[in-house]
């Protein structure tokens, strides 16, 4: 029986409810269908986008690399330039580096006219003064892809140090030996190896020590033990450290932890000496003097950046010139100026004009050298009263000091010989002395006391410097035993700059205690010396081996101090440099 009020739906057809949810479903997946799209593309976009970052990021990254290579590639160039004597700012180099370009520029600060500040040094020589110029290496460099920029910045001091701070500075090795009891105080530096200690006797030293190599407890000429050099530790003047320094038995190169510094540096820098102690270890690399050539000796030549060029006034075989190169006819006419019944001519005259006011013609037996050495005496009070000489020596060539004298003697066995120098010329400029630096290629002999009254700044700087004493007498001849060539006291206050010869084998260069050469028997005679020591380079002209005690000379007392003052420095003093970075930034 059919239900009453109920409609059959004929088969094969879909109630009108069965399609709107049909239709609902449908609409619903093409929702979804949508939505899913529009996730796609945005997940797609943001794929693309970090893509692009990413790229962006490593194109920055690869900018700053190549921003970095084009500044050190500048600081390079720079640091190069700066080794020379008269420094030029260099064009700044592209690096070899496909797909980047470069902006670089090197200037100074602040910019313009450069400007040199004289102030306390920095980093490891801090305690000395230096000339201080900045310069700043700035390079941008451009990544070609993703056009990503990035800059680098370097700072970079260039200090010039005046090389008379010094109280020794070598240039190879130093060796000090003294055979009596010797105090040094004074900043002591070598750019080679440092062999330290006394042969019966004490050497200490009261300053700081630094060497571009290391230090040595033995000779370097017969690897024998000596006793040990004592250093005082900086600031604390009245102690000594405890431990032998140079350490003893040989030890001071060895490597128990084999990681390439000695034990002794490992052990004991830290506060044995309150950092007064540096070597290579401590990053300790050479001071060199900026010349046009590699060759310091090239100072007492005639090129460019020599004494000669500096020099205010020359004798050149005992003709006088002033910075102009004007002759100064300093020779007159005097014919009872005789020797022997014979006219006396001066060097630099002639039998009509034949007597020289400053020059006269002298000679040295020199034992060492064991030969007579033909010397131009300059004699320094006569210096000081001629007055066209003595104007001379202050008006310098533009741009150099006053007070700088050359001398050069081209004679077989020449030398230069500075005699009556108690009181040394006291050129004045400005209210204040400017002092006197003798500069000479020759060998110079110093006869007496030297600038021991009203002290000026003084310096010698020649091939080879021997004192002679108060009592010395030109008639000593080959003859004349060691006993009978007895010293007395002598002063001499002056910077030295000269050469000596080295040791080789067994044969001892004399040591730093030997630098300065001697021809008496000073035994118990007091050599009073205040100055600088410095030497950079082999002697040419004088240079016999030392000879050793006992027949050239016997030591004297060396009474040595260090004392020069920044603002009271010797014309024309050297400098050497040290350029070190002292800023590095990036954007």
């Amino acid at each position: 029986m059919r239900e009453a009020g109920r409609r059959r739906t004929p088969p094969g057809r879909m109630t009108r409810n069965a399609r709107k949810e049909g239709g609902f479903v449908v609409f619903i997946v093409m929702i979804l269908i949508l939505f899913l799209t529009v996730l796609g593309l945005a997940a797609n976009r943001n794929i693309i986008t970090d893509i692009g970052i990413a790229a962006n990021h490593t194109g920055s990254v690869q900018a700053l690399y190549a921003a970095e290579a084009g500044a050190n590639l500048a600081f390079n160039q720079l640091y190069g330039a700066l080794a020379t004597l008269n420094p030029v700012i260099p064009a700044p180099q592209t690096p070899a580096m496909a797909g980047y370009t470069w902006t670089t520029t090197i200037s100074t600060v602040p910019s313009g006219v450069p400007t040199v500040i004289q102030r306390p040094a920095t980093g490891t020589f801090a305690g000395l003064t230096a000339f201080v110029q900045t310069y700043r290496v700035t390079s941008t460099a451009t990544e070609a892809k993703t056009n990503a920029k990035s800059t680098v910045t370097i700072d970079v001091e260039d200090q010039l140090i005046p090389i008379f701070q010094f109280g020794v500075f070598y240039n190879s090795i130093l060796e000090i030996f003294p055979g009596a009891n010797m105090t040094f105080t004074g900043w002591i530096h070598s750019n080679g190896d440092l062999y330290l200690g006394s042969n019966g006797a004490t050497l200490q030293l009261n300053s700081n020590v630094t060497t571009a190599h290391n230090i040595f407890d033995y000779r370097l000429d017969s690897a024998a033990a000596v006793n040990a050099a004592n250093i005082y530790k900086t600031g604390a003047p009245t102690t000594v450290n405890a431990t032998d320094f140079p350490p003893m038995n040989h030890d001071s190169v060895t490597d128990t932890n084999h990681n390439g510094t000695p034990d002794w540096v490992e052990s004991h820098y830290a506060n044995a000496w309150n950092g007064g102690v540096r070597t290579q270890y401590e990053g300790i690399t050479p001071l060199n003097v900026p010349m046009p050539t590699n060759n310091p000796a090239d100072i007492i030549g005639t090129g460019t950046g020599s004494m000669y060029q500096q020099a205010s006034l020359k004798i050149i075989d005992g003709v006088g010139y002033d910075a102009a190169g004007n002759n100064l006819n300093w020779c007159s006419k005097n014919t009872g100026y005789k020797k022997n019944g014979s006219l006396v001519i001066d060097p630099g005259c002639n039998s009509t004009n034949n007597q020289n006011p400053v020059v006269t013609a002298g000679t040295v037996y020199d034992y060492r050298e064991g030969t007579t050495m033909n010397t131009l005496d300059i004699n320094m009070a006569a210096l000081a009263a001629y007055a066209p000489a003595k104007n001379a020596l202050v008006a310098p060539p533009a741009g150099d000091d006053p007070g700088i004298l050359y001398v050069s003697s081209s004679s077989a066995n020449g030398a230069v010989r500075l005699v009556s120098g108690s009181t040394i010329p006291q050129n004045q400029v400005n209210g204040q002395a400017a002092g006197l630096t003798v500069a000479t290629p020759n060998p110079v002999y110093v006869k007496g006391d030297y600038n021991s009254v009203s002290t000026a700044p003084a310096a010698i700087i020649s091939d080879a410097v021997t004192i002679l004493s108060n009592s010395w007498s030109d008639a000593y001849t080959s003859g004349t035993a060691i006993g009978g060539r007895t010293a007395s006291q002598t002063t001499v206050n002056a910077a030295v700059m000269s050469g000596n010869t080295s040791t080789s084998g067994s044969q001892y260069s004399g040591g730093l205690e030997n630098f300065m050469r001697f021809l008496e028997n000073w035994s118990g005679v007091n050599y009073n010396y205040n100055g600088s020591l410095v030497c950079l380079w082999q002697s040419s002209k004088a240079k016999s081996p030392w000879p050793n005690t006992g027949t050239v000379y016997n030591a004297p007392v060396r009474n040595w101090s260090f004392s020069m003052a920044v603002n009271d420095l010797p014309p024309g003093t050297p400098r050497v440099r040290i350029t070190a970075r002292v800023g590095w930034s990036a954007h």
